[in-house]
């Protein structure tokens, strides 16, 4: 009878590990009246985790006392969220708060703050809580906790999921940068690795290549010499320095418009890069031309 108690023991705790496992999510994305993307799952805000605890999530970001906010973990509606249970909660300072999935509670209620300001927001879906406190940065508004770099030049090309990740200057989180390899080609500047092209982007401003624009047309920046650079990108002042590592402040990147660039399919089809589906395309620079591959 021992034995039969001990093992029906071990298989309820086996099952409440996988159980455990099952529920835990490789990503959370915030989404709600309070934070700048709206309800826009593509301009939705990317909580960043550790490789040393991949369950915490964290984000530096500005809240809104307006509105609301709640978690995804996926790119579509109705899967897998964590919300706040019966009733919409508002969060105090360092006060952890139960973080609710929707496996547990289908009511849709949602989290708030008391004042608006940029928080410092720490999720944990094993503890299964959540903890904010005011951020030491208020100088702006922080809508970002990372930046992507996509587009042939870059080492992922069209796949957003593989693009270069710019990360926030600890004293200034309104300054990305980041050194990568990089190769002739265009680039451009994503708001959220997972989602898709319907996201907002950093584009090239077409009156000065060392600045940008927040949406619009799809300008992008053009690297004419393969390399390592340094990349820094600012949106307050909606600046972009891309510069070889080694050419002491002199940059290789030009405006796209002065080389002659296009991009087709297979069929010999003009095609955009701002809706490009997974497949396998012809990138044209000038006279050379190059097979990609979106995946």
């Amino acid at each position: 009878m021992k034995t039969n108690f001990l093992r029906k023991m071990f298989c309820s705790l086996a099952l409440a590990a996988t159980v455990l496992t099952a529920n835990a999510a490789d990503r959370l994305l915030i989404v709600g009246e309070a934070v700048w993307g709206g309800w826009s799952i593509d301009n939705s805000i990317v909580m960043l985790n550790s490789t040393e605890n991949p369950d915490v999530f964290k984000a530096t970001v500005n809240l809104n006392a307006n509105g609301t906010f709640k978690f995804l973990t996926t790119t579509d509606w109705g899967n897998l969220e964590y919300r706040a249970g019966d009733n919409d909660v508002t969060l105090t300072a360092d006060v952890a708060s139960d973080l609710v999935s929707t496996e547990e509670n289908s009511n849709d209620k949602q989290f708030k703050v008391s004042e608006t300001a940029n928080y410092d927001i720490v999720c944990d879906l094993v503890a299964k809580t959540i903890v904010v406190k005011k951020a030491k940065y208020q100088t702006t508004p922080l809508k970002h906790t990372a930046l992507w770099l996509v587009g042939p030049a870059t080492p992922g090309g069209w796949s957003i999921g593989d693009g270069v990740m710019l990360s926030p200057d600890t004293d200034n989180p309104t300054v990305f940068k980041t050194t990568v390899d990089l190769v002739e080609g265009e680039l451009k500047v994503a708001v959220n690795k997972h989602t898709g092209w319907g996201q907002t982007f950093y584009l090239r401003d077409t009156t000065d290549d060392t600045k940008m624009v927040f949406g619009g047309d799809d300008n992008k920046w053009y690297i004419t010499k393969a390399g390592k650079y340094d990349v820094t990108v600012d949106v307050v002042n909606m600046t972009i320095s891309i510069t070889e590592t080694s050419s002491n402040g002199i940059s290789s990147a030009e405006s796209a418009s002065n080389v002659t660039t296009a991009l087709y399919d297979l069929g010999g089809n003009s095609v955009s890069s701002k809706n490009l589906r997974p497949g396998c395309y012809i990138q044209k620079y000038g006279s050379k031309t190059k097979k990609i591959i979106v995946k």
